[in-house]
């Protein structure tokens, strides 16, 4: 589930301890036409309005976006100063919004906690029951997307998969993570499922080893696992009881102020990685100030977004930032992958930069395992007989 707001508001404490606390995904917007831009994919998202943002044109792309599908609103102003500025007509429009939390402009963070929270709750879709249930009758699985790993030359191989989490639904099929996770996280089983993907990463790469297959796993770690002081330790002993190094793990994590010595989560990032686990930046920006900050990051490797690959198909400048990202990165000791490679075109590019990792359905949608053993082999491969 996204947190959506203005790129001022996303500088706030408030609004980042908020996103953090409810494993929500960051995202900004500028103005009305980025905002609607934002709003056009079927992810979930709460969006927060504060009154610099409340103008017609903001409202008329949420009401739009709101007739698509839900969507959780936060709206900050001060009614009555909207009312004597004859702008009755924004809060009445704001009003008709489902799923709409007010909150005066100067709100403290536990108001903005309990509305997000509220706004959340009517955005979920599975009742906590039935996912129990799923827990209970073992109905999670993990399929496994490949990653290939630049080589001597140019020669690729795979020695990576991202593990994903998919709920085989009794009536519905198999049902991807996005249509669940964020009712793990408000019931309170995100602890319970995410030591369960690691269990069975870990099991997995026994038995690819058995097969003659060495690869690692990249797993995705939600930021509210990162509250816990005592996750690297339960996370070694899983992972030593199956016989194997926490080098063979990297954890992907989405986590804006690593940088910041003062980030709650940086002392069990530091201590995940003094275990030897390897710690992933997913969505690393392309910003000035993230390229400012990339020194800083006690982070193994940057994970640069689909949407910045699209960018760079239209925008010579986005290119070159992603050149200079890449380079950066390099001189730094730390890896760059990029996900999101479905064209021939983005990987001509990425290749040309010297990106040390590729992932993306031209490479291989998520497979089963039986297919990673059978499709892959450690050796290199054909980049081209693989999608």
């Amino acid at each position: 589930m996204q947190f959506l707001t203005s790129e001022l508001a996303a500088k706030s404490h408030s609004t980042i301890d908020v996103a953090r606390g409810f494993s929500l995904l960051p995202a900004t917007f500028s103005e009305a036409m980025s905002l609607d831009r934002r709003l056009t994919d079927p992810l979930r998202r709460i969006v927060l309005l504060t009154k610099r943002d409340v103008s017609a044109g903001t409202v008329a792309v949420l009401i739009k976006a709101a007739k698509r599908q839900p969507l959780g609103l936060v709206v900050c102003v001060d009614r009555e100063a909207l009312r004597l500025r004859n702008q009755d007509y924004l809060i009445d429009d704001l009003g008709s919004i489902p799923n709409v939390q007010w909150l005066r402009p100067k709100f403290n963070d536990d108001e903005l906690l309990a509305a997000v929270r509220n706004s959340r709750q009517a955005l979920l879709r599975v009742p906590e029951l039935e996912l129990a249930s799923a827990l209970v009758n073992r109905e999670f699985s993990l399929r496994y997307q490949p990653k290939v790993v630049r080589g001597d030359g140019q020669n690729w191989k795979t020695a990576e998969v991202e593990a994903l989490l998919r709920w085989e639904h009794p009536t519905r099929g198999s049902v991807g993570p996005m249509d669940f996770l964020p009712e793990l996280e408000a019931f309170g089983m995100m602890r319970t499922v995410s030591e369960f993907v690691l269990h069975e990463a870990a099991a997995q790469l026994l038995r690819w080893r058995k097969g003659g297959l060495e690869l690692s796993a990249c797993i995705n770690l939600a930021s509210s696992q990162l509250n816990n002081p005592k996750l690297a330790d339960r996370y070694e002993t899983i992972v030593k009881e199956r016989g194997l190094e926490c080098s063979n793990f990297t954890f992907e994590i989405v986590e804006h102020n690593l940088a910041d010595s003062n980030a709650p989560h940086l002392q069990v990032v530091k201590q995940l990685r003094e275990r030897g686990f390897r710690i992933s930046l997913d969505h690393f920006g392309i910003a000035a100030a993230s390229l400012g900050k990339l020194i800083e990051l006690p982070v193994d490797e940057i994970k640069i977004h689909s949407a910045a690959l699209k960018r760079a198909r239209q925008d010579d400048v986005v290119q070159k930032m992603l050149a200079a990202v890449t380079g950066l990165a390099h001189n730094l000791g730390i890896s760059v992958c990029a996900e999101g490679v479905e064209e021939q075109e983005t990987y001509d590019f990425l290749e040309k930069i010297e990106c040390d990792k590729l992932q993306g359905y031209l490479i291989s949608e998520a497979v089963m395992p039986d297919l990673i053993q059978s499709g892959y082999s450690a050796e290199s491969i054909d980049i081209h007989a693989v999608a």
